[in-house]
């Protein structure tokens, strides 16, 4: 059985705002992104996400590839208005091209007969407002924007990214919490920075260096109710909300920092491979836990859900997605009776993922 792109939404995506988890790779995995790079796709992010009324809740921008996770919202019903339209355009195009739209808009608003009339106005705005509130279309206007910029820039052509984006469905709140963190430390465990808020390319660096459009989307990600108690009741304060944000990922951040300097002489991949892994007073303390594993080492072991999941978060939510999606596609034969499939090897019990990695029943197309 097979998940494709069409049906790899949230089961109440027409009137709830659905969260997503998306990572794109750069061909080949060159390291591409640097400074300049990394701030142009950064630039270009927020400005997409203003134009299509998505919400950027984390991102990371790594050497190779990048991780956003996006809330986006039902599209709306209701044509926006001449004011917003423009607005809304004003926010990509160029003045000259806005100045062409507006004399169609009132070309369009100057004809007689009134069904022509709206009919007309309807189709210019559809036009321009198709991406709005739509994943795919967010995604393909920030890469094909950076691609345009990137090759007109090194003097090359072709294409710049490995295929089509991936993206995992994450229920609100305990899931993308833990989502979020897992995108942060991306930098930490790549032994780019011992801290991610030294990395100015991450959503959590940019909330440390006080962009409100980075700690505006953490915020969100960590006062979603959902059942799941952190620990006291949260605030509105960005202060005390980000205490709770860094403690669950100080513990992961702090044991790569250590092992990040690895023993004299020994060679770069060994460091790395031991920074992957789990120390010896790391072990002992999972044995004397029984084998339970924290939220922070969850994230560690276990990061490739956060990527290949399809579906992640409690049992109910990937239970929901999977009826749906039975109920879509009844020509696709399965055996299973539950979507939901427990993490394997952790003891978290809230997540759950739609996909058994180990089995790789299902496959992203």
């Amino acid at each position: 059985m097979r998940v494709t792109r069409k049906y790899l939404l949230a089961p109440e995506h027409e009137t709830c705002a659905s969260v997503y988890h998306c990572l794109s790779r750069v061909v080949w995995r060159t390291f591409i992104f640097k400074k300049e790079e990394k701030e142009f796709f950064r630039k270009t992010m927020r400005q997409y996400e203003a134009y299509c009324g998505v919400k950027v809740l984390a991102f990371c921008l790594m050497s190779n590839h990048v991780h956003i996770l996006v809330k986006v919202p039902p599209k709306p019903k209701r044509m926006l208005s001449d004011a917003a339209f423009l607005e809304k355009l004003a926010l990509i195009y160029s003045d000259e091209h806005l100045a062409d739209v507006k004399r169609w808009l009132a070309e369009c608003r100057a004809i007689e007969n009134k069904e022509d009339r709206k009919l007309a106005v309807r189709e210019l705005k559809e036009r321009y407002t198709r991406r709005m509130c739509d994943l795919s279309e967010f995604m393909k206007a920030i890469k094909q924007k950076f691609t345009q910029w990137y090759n007109k820039r090194k003097g090359k052509t072709g294409t710049l990214w490995e295929g089509r984006f991936r993206s995992v469905l994450v229920e609100d709140g305990y899931a993308a919490r833990m989502t979020a963190a897992y995108i942060d430390l991306n930098p930490v465990r790549a032994g780019m920075v011992a801290d991610p808020k030294d990395y100015r390319w991450c959503s959590y660096g940019e909330a440390c260096a006080g962009v409100g459009l980075a700690q505006q989307g953490l915020l969100e990600v960590m006062q979603k109710p959902d059942g799941y108690a952190i620990n006291e009741p949260l605030t509105e304060t960005w202060q005390e909300v980000m205490g709770e944000y860094r403690m669950m990922m100080v513990e992961e951040g702090a044991a790569a920092d250590q092992e990040e300097q690895g023993v004299p002489g020994e060679s770069k991949a060994k460091r790395r491979k031991k920074r992957n892994g789990f120390s010896a007073s790391e072990i002992e303390e999972i044995l004397k836990s029984g084998g339970k594993l924290s939220a922070a080492q969850m994230l560690h072991c276990k990061a490739r859900y956060f990527t290949d999941g399809v579906v992640l978060g409690s049992r109910e939510f990937v239970d929901r997605f999977f009826y749906r999606m039975k109920e879509a596609r009844p020509e696709q034969h399965t055996k299973r009776m539950t979507g939901a499939r427990k993490l394997r090897q952790v003891s978290d019990s809230r997540m759950y993922s739609l996909r058994d990695l180990r089995k790789d029943i299902y496959r992203i197309l």
